[in-house]
């Protein structure tokens, strides 16, 4: 059974959570009220996925992740933290490999980013590993002063300098200052450790704010249209899109949604032609979802997906035929099922237009219809 490590400093709250997750009875929780404590089960056997608070005692988090890129890069990260994430611009709220929890958060959204953490590896959409991208905003965060090695798999090694939470210097073959980070900040499949700042390395040559480095790598995930697909040779370089925090209005029986939703994923990905799959709320956030061997950009879609029903139900209230509830559209690419799921939720499935989308469409009634029940 997969490994779950969660670290926190605070004991009853760890506890609490294990509880909670264990009722799922999916994968094993184990728990560990500091970093140290945490580091010691790490090196004692392999964790499917490690959730840590970004303000864990004795070893701090940045060094717990350290030693997850080096030691196991495989394995997903949860960083989880109650200090806000201004940083991440609200379209952008969603991550990969290592995902960003704020606290409070639900036992579901903690299951859901842990479930998408599992199956990241197990569709091996987790080769892009840990990225710069996702990990310097934690720097910035703890305002952390130190000298960052950073190695990557395809581009080899790079080191950046940080006072204070500021990047204002970077090194890599040949480059320096802004050019250095600029290229360090868009690898991926990174392992990187940390040391104490040189004391000649003083002079800022880096002029642009960390964020704003970090926001040009984001903006290129935006690329590719919503019906656009790419071979799966190039998945390198357009992530997968993985689980957001659960933001709905309202409480959602997750026991029983969880597997009913799962049972029927697991169902519609043996059809033909499957593509992707995602839970999406009102306000474009993705909850959930699952891809095959093609990356689509899901984040499109779902941000345009209120709207699109908005459209469609003043069209059908002004023709009279009734409240609309499911959308197919149909394009040289794929064919993409969209269907309004209780309150305020929307599941979109997308197939190749080969695909047998009548029967994943005949199966996602059956699916909402058992849930409403």
């Amino acid at each position: 059974m997969d490994k779950v490590l969660i670290v926190d400093g605070d004991a009853d709250f760890v506890k609490n959570l294990k509880a909670g997750l264990e009722k799922l009875q999916q994968f094993e929780v184990l728990i560990a009220v500091d970093g140290q404590e945490a580091l010691a089960c790490l090196k004692n056997g392999r964790i499917s996925v490690l959730v840590c608070d970004i303000q864990t005692p004795k070893i701090e988090c940045l060094e717990l992740l350290s030693f997850m890129t080096e030691k196991h890069p495989g394995s997903p990260c949860i960083v989880t933290t109650d200090m806000g994430k201004p940083w991440f611009r609200e379209e952008l709220s969603q991550q990969t490999f290592l995902y960003h929890l704020e606290k409070p958060f639900s036992i579901g959204a903690i299951a859901s980013a842990i479930f998408v953490g599992l199956n990241l590896r197990d569709e091996g959409l987790n080769r892009r590993g840990m990225t710069m991208a996702s990990l310097l905003p934690l720097v910035e965060l703890q305002q952390k002063t130190c000298r960052m090695r950073v190695a990557s798999a395809d581009a080899g090694k790079g080191y950046l300098y940080f006072d204070r939470g500021v990047l204002f210097d970077a090194f890599y073959s040949g480059m320096d200052g802004e050019e250095a980070a600029k290229e360090i900040s868009s690898w991926n499949r990174i392992g990187f450790k940390l040391s104490e700042l040189p004391r000649q390395r003083t002079r800022k040559r880096v002029k642009t704010n960390i964020m704003e480095i970090v926001d040009a790598s984001w903006q290129k995930e935006e690329a590719l249209a919503p019906g656009d697909v790419e071979p799966a040779d190039l998945r390198e370089n357009e992530p997968f899109i993985p689980l957001t925090e659960e933001v709905t209005p309202f409480e959602i029986d997750w026991e029983k949604s969880g597997r009913v939703l799962q049972d029927f994923l697991n169902r519609v990905k043996k059809m033909k032609g499957y593509l992707a799959f995602a839970l999406v709320d009102e306000e474009g956030k993705i909850l959930a979802a699952d891809q095959s061997e093609y990356v689509l950009n899901l984040r499109i879609m779902a941000r345009h997906m209120k709207p699109l029903f908005a459209d469609a139900r003043h069209t059908a209230d002004q023709i009279k035929i009734g409240r609309a509830s499911a959308l197919t559209l149909h394009c040289p690419s794929s064919t993409i099922l969209m269907q309004a799921y209780q309150m305020n939720l929307f599941i979109i499935i997308v197939c190749n237009p080969q695909g047998d989308w009548s029967e994943m469409k005949i199966r996602l009634d059956e699916m909402v219809q058992s849930l409403e029940d």
